[in-house]
């Protein structure tokens, strides 16, 4: 379940705080999602803070054999212990308070599920990945830094540039469809039918008030980062030039 997902059936957990720990007071516009859909193939476009869901969805339904991997592993954590047992292999650079491991491997498929598996939520996969043979249509392809200022555009935007942060292709089978949709659509997944060709969303997140902990011994960093927001999610989906629009309240951390 994504982190926006478990903000919908209010049961936001640490993910879902990490994920908010950029947003200041006010409005920001949240990650955006476009979908297009035939008969074979799913292929999607979105911003960051989403990627790691949609290689999750890659790695339910891809080709078995070898995946070609390639891009960076960064973290905010000193994970490298918990990273130190798998069968791929990773070299670690500290800068600027955090951690990077480029990656460029060919490796079997369960062994790029089994590093996907250590994740925590300082913790980010910037990967593309595909089959080392054939296997079209699966691919995955991330940026591999992050992108300066938030994502821009809404859905009262004419002219809203697509989101590029990681795009690619499913192959459209029951299986991975409802996994999309659960993943991503939990709340509009009864609107989707047959027919649908394409969906884009957009989220829009408001926070409200922040309290930051009262620990005096807390640097600005832990205060920032541990801090609980209250806010809320509107959620707005075109299916298929049909707009509805969600909201959801939240509170997130301790």
């Amino acid at each position: 379940m994504s982190w926006i997902a478990k903000i919908i059936e209010k049961n936001p957990d640490e993910y879902s705080h990490a994920r908010m720990v950029k947003y200041g007071p006010g409005e920001h516009v949240g990650p955006r999602i476009k979908l297009t859909f035939s008969k074979t193939t799913i292929r999607f476009k979105a911003d960051i803070d989403l990627e790691k869901d949609f290689i999750d969805v890659y790695l339910s339904g891809a080709p078995e054999g070898s995946q070609k991997v390639k891009g960076n592993i960064i973290t905010y954590t000193d994970r490298r212990d918990a990273f130190s047992n798998l069968t791929m292999p990773l070299e670690w650079k500290k800068s600027k308070g955090k951690y990077k491991s480029k990656v460029a491997e060919t490796a079997p498929i369960k062994d790029v599920k089994q590093l996907l598996e250590i994740q925590d939520p300082t913790t980010f996969y910037l990967l593309s990945i595909n089959p080392a043979k054939g296997g079209k249509p699966w691919k995955v392809k991330t940026k591999t830094s992050f992108p300066k200022g938030a994502p821009k555009g809404g859905a009262d935007e004419e002219e809203e540039k697509d989101p590029t942060f990681t795009k690619g292709a499913f192959a459209n089978t029951p299986e991975i469809m409802e996994m999309v949709l659960d993943t991503f659509l939990p709340d509009f997944k009864d609107l989707v039918g047959p027919k649908t060709k394409k969906i884009s969303l957009w989220n829009k997140i408001i926070i409200d008030a922040i309290k930051p902990p009262d620990d005096p011994n807390l640097s600005f960093a832990e205060k920032r980062r541990l801090a609980k927001k209250r806010g809320k999610l509107i959620r707005t989906v075109d299916i298929g030039g049909e707009e509805h629009v969600k909201e959801y309240d939240f509170v997130v951390g301790n």
